[in-house]
């Protein structure tokens, strides 16, 4: 899925390859500083507006990102969880 991924301040596009409540992986064409405070920000099917949230880097290199949430809001939550239960019913 497609993602925008705020470092510094500066908008960056990037794919979200796993995504999770706590965290995401980010295919970023870039490596990161672990500790990295970032803002990444994504659209699922569930939900009409984007899901916006800060995160920390946890690990990076070259080809993918490790990011840890600091936290969803309630609604977002909701609307991944349904996004999860419809993926999980197409497989």
């Amino acid at each position: 899925m497609p993602a925008k991924l705020m470092v510094d301040g500066a908008p960056r596009q990037s794919q979200l390859q796993n995504l999770s409540l706590g965290g995401a992986l980010l295919q970023a064409g870039l490596k990161l500083p672990m500790g990295q405070r970032v803002i990444i920000s994504f659209t699922v099917p569930t939900m009409p507006e984007a899901i916006e949230v800060g995160g920390t880097v946890r690990w990076s290199d070259d080809k993918a990102t490790g990011i840890q949430f600091d936290g969803l809001r309630a609604r977002d939550v909701w609307a991944l969880n349904k996004f999860f239960e419809q993926l999980a019913q197409q497989s």
